[in-house]
C-alpha cells in the first residue's frame, strides 16, 4: 500500500539547490508525492523559479526563520508523512519509500557527503545537560578531551556501520520524515529557535520512536549555510543558549573555557588496512564527516571540494581497530 507523502523544502535563495531536490524526490519514489515549498527569500524571481515544480510555493513577507516556516508550509501539507527538507539535498532512489516504510514518528535517511555515497556525514547529537557538561569538561582537562575524542570515534564508526532501521536519540534536521499526526501532537516546531537546535527541541517533545534508516540515502552539501553565511555562527550562539535554557544544560555551557585541539602523536606506521579518513572544519574534530578506507589517502571528492564554503578543513586518518589517529593534515 502506498503513503502519500508530502516534502516540505524550506528555500532560502536557494532556487537552484531546490530544484534538484525537489526534481530528485520526484524521480526516486513510488509513493503519490506533494511537494510544498516555504520561500523564506523574500524575493519575487526565486518564488517564481520555484512555482513550476512545486504543488505549492508559500512565500514568506519576511524570513521568519526554519522552524516558522515549516510551521506555515505544514498546514498547506496533506501527506501522512511530512519530509521536512533542507534545499541542497539529492535523494537516492528509494530514499523517501524507505523513510515512509520505516513506520517511525520521526525517520531520519543516511547522510552523505558525495555522489558516490562514500562520504558519510556526522550523526546528530541531541545536545542535553550531559553532553554540554561533557564538553564543558573537555576544555578543562587535556585528558578528558583525549577520552572523549575517542569515544566520539567509536560512536561515529559504530554509527556508520548500521545496516538496519534502529532507534536514535537524535537525526540531523537536514532531512525528518515525520508523520502528520505526530507533528501536530507535538504542537510543531519551537518558533523560538530562528535556526540551528529547533530539530533538537522538536525530536525532545515528538512522542514515539526516533529511527534512523540507512538504506535511505541522501547527499547533503555538508556545512553549507555555516561557511556561506557571516551570521550563522551568531545564530547558531543564539539558538543554542535558547535551546539549553529551556532544556537545561546552561550553566555546564558557561565553565567552558578556550581551549586547543587534541593533539594526538601520528604513528610512523599502519597496523591496520581497515581505516577511517574523518574530515571537519573544526580543529577539534568536535563534528566530522567520514569514509572508510583501506589506503591513507587523505582525499576528497572533486564535488565535496568545489562546493566547501568553509575557511578551512581539517582530515586525518584514523585505525578502526585501536582508534590511534595516523596521520593529520589541513586544507
Amino acid at each position: 500500500m502506498s503513503t502519500p507523502l508530502s516534502l516540505l523544502i524550506v528555500n532560502y535563495r536557494s532556487a537552484p539547490l531546490a530544484l534538484e531536490a525537489i526534481r530528485s524526490a520526484r524521480a526516486t519514489t513510488r509513493n503519490p508525492l506533494q511537494v510544498v515549498v516555504v520561500d523564506n527569500s523574500v524575493d519575487a524571481a526565486e518564488a517564481a523559479r520555484l512555482r513550476g515544480s512545486a504543488d505549492v510555493v508559500v512565500v514568506s513577507e519576511t524570513n521568519a526563520g526554519y522552524a516558522a516556516a515549516i510551521n506555515r508550509g505544514r498546514a498547506e501539507c496533506g501527506g501522512e508523512v511530512i519530509v521536512a527538507s533542507n534545499p541542497d539535498v539529492v535523494f537516492a532512489a528509494g530514499a523517501l519509500d524507505a523513510l515512509a516504510e520505516a513506520n517511525a514518528a520521526v525517520a531520519g535517511p543516511a547522510l552523505f557527503w558525495d555522489d558516490a555515497h562514500e562520504w558519510m556525514l556526522p550523526p546528530a547529537d541531541l545536545h542535553t545537560f550531559g553532553d554540554a557538561l561533557d564538553l564543558a569538561l573537555a576544555t578543562r582537562s587535556r585528558a578528558w578531551a583525549r577520552r572523549r575524542d575517542r569515544r566520539r570515534i567509536r560512536e561515529r564508526i559504530a554509527f556508520w556501520s548500521l545496516a538496519a532501521p534502529t532507534p536514535v536519540r537524535a537525526i540531523s534536521g537536514a532531512v525528518m520524515a515525520i508523520r502528520a499526526r505526530a507533528f501536530d501532537d507535538a504542537g510543531g516546531f519551537d518558533e523560538r529557535f530562528p535556526l540551528y537546535f529547533e530539530e533538537n527541541d522538536f525530536l525532545r517533545r515528538v512522542r514515539g520512536d526516533v529511527v534512523y534508516v540507512p538504506a535511505a540515502r541522501v547527499r547533503h552539501l555538508y556545512n553549507q549555510s555555516a561557511g556561506a553565511s557571516p551570521e550563522a555562527a551568531a545564530l547558531y550562539a543564539q539558538s543554542e543558549a535558547e535551546y539549553l535554557r529551556k532544556w537545561g544544560g546552561w550553566w555546564a555551557k558557561k565553565l567552558e573555557v578556550p581551549f586547543s585541539p587534541v593533539i594526538e602523536d601520528r604513528q610512523e606506521c599502519l597496523s591496520s588496512t581497515e581505516l577511517l579518513i574523518e574530515a571537519s572544519p573544526l580543529p577539534s574534530f568536535e563534528t566530522a564527516a567520514g569514509h572508510f578506507s583501506r589506503s591513507a589517502e587523505m582525499a576528497l571528492p572533486a564535488e565535496v571540494v568545489s562546493s566547501y564554503c568553509g575557511a578551512a578543513l581539517y582530515l586525518r586518518v584514523i585505525d578502526r581497530h585501536t582508534l590511534n589517529v595516523l596521520a593529520k593534515m589541513s586544507a
